[in-house]
């Protein structure tokens, strides 16, 4: 499927391949080792994330950077990674860490000179802006995930939400995150 994709694409498209943490050390290794050769950016979430030891040598079996974090809440479950050098690059999710946790997370991620790419999982509009402003504040992003589809669908039940404009969102002097909730699209929603 990831040879389909990059011929489809191109060379120039950038290709981030996520596992759902569903492979063993072994399996994940040999196909990032295909993947390598499709000039694929990452390989996400390739294990399970508690097996700390697997994902440094997976890490360091490949040439490709390993991406994981969105699972973990804490800087504290992440300190044994980054010291272990078990993935390139992190990944949390501010709907799970927070924004105070995931600033805390980015600083020690710092630290190790790891980059972040926040991760954007099942949380709202309001997640999703948080992560936004999150991903300004920081010094060592690398790029957000980002649905266009998800956004619109989640972003209906606002009157102002963040711009996306030539694949960015665009920060203005907005106060709080950038959203602003609609009550009246709210009550299409509401269970009674």
């Amino acid at each position: 499927m990831v040879a389909a994709v990059r011929e489809r694409v191109g060379p120039k498209i950038k290709l981030m391949v996520d596992l759902h943490t569903q492979y063993s050390v072994p399996e994940a290794t040999l196909l990032g080792r295909g993947l390598e050769a499709l000039d694929v950016m990452w390989l996400e979430s390739p294990t399970v994330p508690e097996d700390i030891p697997g994902q440094a040598a997976l890490s360091a079996a490949l040439d490709m950077s390993v991406a994981i974090g969105e699972w973990t809440r804490t800087r504290f479950e992440l300190r044994e990674v980054f010291e272990r050098r078990a993935c390139d690059i992190t990944m949390p999710d501010i709907a799970r860490t927070g924004l105070t946790e995931g600033k805390r997370i980015a600083s020690l991620a710092d630290t190790y000179n790891i980059p972040v790419t926040p991760h954007i999982g099942g949380g709202g509009i309001l997640s999703i802006a948080a992560t936004i402003q999150f991903s300004a504040a920081i010094p060592n992003f690398l790029i957000m995930e980002h649905s266009p589809g998800a956004y619109e669908m989640k972003g209906q039940i606002t009157s102002r939400k963040p711009i996306v404009q030539d694949g960015a969102f665009v920060l203005d002097d907005t106060p709080g995150i950038g959203v602003t909730i609609d009550p009246e699209a709210l009550e299409a929603y509401v269970i009674t």
